[in-house]
């Protein structure tokens, strides 16, 4: 015998009303009695019930106030009052506020009843299927981020080499720290200016350590909008907020095992901050909308262009949280200050881009190498690479990379003079001044991007600038 595919609970207080519906709907379906609203809940609380019909006047509890507690365990079932007349105006409130999906006025005729009973289980229906496959698209969807992210992780870690391309003591020194690390699960703050390379290293600290063969997740902490934020990071349970229809990870659950590398953790906002000293201190999340907290084996890394100090003291920035991200801190030196690196990495980018671009360079010449060692790179490794790409996009194939062919804040490079018989601090604050003015023209005076190109805050450049006049 086929299984009936619908099962329906009949309430009525008056057992020959309560055996004339048994006797409507038997036939087609499963039947459920009670004589009560009491009756009716109890049985709701063990059998999946697709729909209630039920009489409103009844002793005790009346048929809406029965629809009204069963929506709050199972909205989805279909609920139908049967009612006089006399108190359509209430139905139509309870069916405005979604407690009663319909009534039916006595006396009722069983085909009649017969035939709202089905289209309301097939309404029903569509609205499960509808969310069935909402959620399976959510499903999807949730996979192909995941994947998504794993293989834009993968491709970025092919484009470079494991190891630091340098040739200078100031990175050796700094290579050398780092492998005091790199084997324990100690949390690591990178510090540096914008563009010095701070995700390399991060890198660096991964393919290094214990958890080289698990994911490694870059997540820049400015760059999400505040309202996303605890979804991103530390994901949500399903119906934890309008458009949530299905459970999806954050950043720290992907990353299990791994490790999560906070990238400009100095413009994280307040709201961050806390649930990050969570998971620091607990090694657990808390995704949105649930309430059991989840443990996670993560290793953190952080980086800043910021002085965290500063933002402590300025109350910006956590002060327990810097200590507990504080742990073993390194700074990445700007490239004018380890000019050693500048030859290597533009080798490096040379060779990068030709392969990538498919246009195969020739050689720096000597007065190529020159300049680009003269000049100060205010934006760091960041801009010697896009300078070096656009060098191999405007070379000829094979042909030697001349001066000429350099960007023109480059070419014209020259020193800012040094007063004869100067003092130190006299001499850097001329440098830094022309390296201002420099910046300050090749982005037309806009000071938020020479702010963003020199590495520091717009507060920090605008008393510079005051200083300057």
């Amino acid at each position: 015998m086929t299984p009936k595919k619908y099962e329906l609970l009949l309430v009525d207080d008056e057992l020959a009303n309560l055996q004339k519906l048994e006797r409507t709907f038997m036939d087609r379906y499963a039947v459920h009695r009670a004589r009560s609203g009491e009756e009716a809940l109890e049985i709701l609380g063990r059998v999946p019930v697709d729909a209630i019909i039920t009489d409103q006047k009844m002793p005790g509890m009346t048929g809406i106030e029965l629809l009204e507690l069963s929506q709050k365990n199972r909205p989805d079932i279909v609920r139908i009052v049967l009612t006089g007349f006399t108190e359509v105006d209430d139905l139509i409130a309870a069916i405005n506020t979604g407690k009663v999906h319909r009534y039916i006025t006595k006396p009722w005729e069983p085909d009649s009843l017969r035939l709202a009973v089905r289209d309301a289980l097939e309404k029903m229906e569509l609205v499960r299927e509808n969310e069935r496959l909402a959620s399976e698209l959510q499903s999807v969807n949730e996979r192909l981020r995941t994947e998504n992210i794993l293989l834009r992780r993968e491709m970025e870690t092919q484009a470079y080499p494991r190891d630091i391309i340098h040739g200078s003591p100031e990175m050796d020194h700094i290579l050398a720290l780092l492998r005091r690390v790199t084997g324990t699960e100690t949390t690591v703050l990178i510090q540096g200016e914008t563009g010095t390379g701070k995700e390399l290293i991060a890198r660096f600290i991964h393919a290094e350590s214990n958890r080289s063969n698990r994911i490694f997740i870059p997540v820049n902490c400015g760059a999400i909008p505040k309202d996303l934020v605890e979804s991103e990071f530390f994901g949500h349970a399903k119906g934890a907020f309008t458009g949530a229809t299905q459970e999806r990870k954050g950043y720290f659950e992907m990353a299990e095992g791994g490790t999560i590398f906070l990238d400009e953790i100095g413009e994280a906002p307040p709201e961050l901050q806390v649930k990050l000293l969570r998971v620091i201190q607990e090694n657990e999340i808390m995704p949105v909308g649930t309430h059991q907290p989840r443990k996670v084996d993560v290793r953190l890394i952080a980086s800043t262009n910021r002085d965290l100090k500063a933002e402590v003291e300025s109350g910006r920035f956590r002060q327990d949280l810097f200590f507990r991200i504080n742990v073993f801190s390194v700074t990445i030196p700007p490239l004018r200050e380890r000019t050693g690196d500048i030859l290597p990495i533009a080798e490096f980018f040379l060779r990068h881009f030709s392969l990538k671009l498919n246009r195969p360079a020739g050689r720096f010449t000597e007065e190529t190498r020159q300049r680009l060692l003269a000049y100060s790179w205010p934006g760091n490794v960041r801009e010697l690479q896009n300078e070096v790409e656009r060098l191999v996009l405007m070379a000829e194939a094979l042909k030697p990379i001349g001066p000429e062919l350099l960007g023109d804040h480059i070419r014209r490079r020259q020193a800012p003079p040094v007063p004869a018989g100067g003092d130190l601090k006299s001499a850097v604050r001329n440098l830094e001044e022309a390296m201002i003015r420099e910046t300050m023209a090749r982005h037309n005076q806009n000071r938020s991007r020479t702010a963003r190109a020199l590495g520091i805050s717009r507060q920090s450049l605008l008393e510079k600038l005051r200083r300057m006049t």
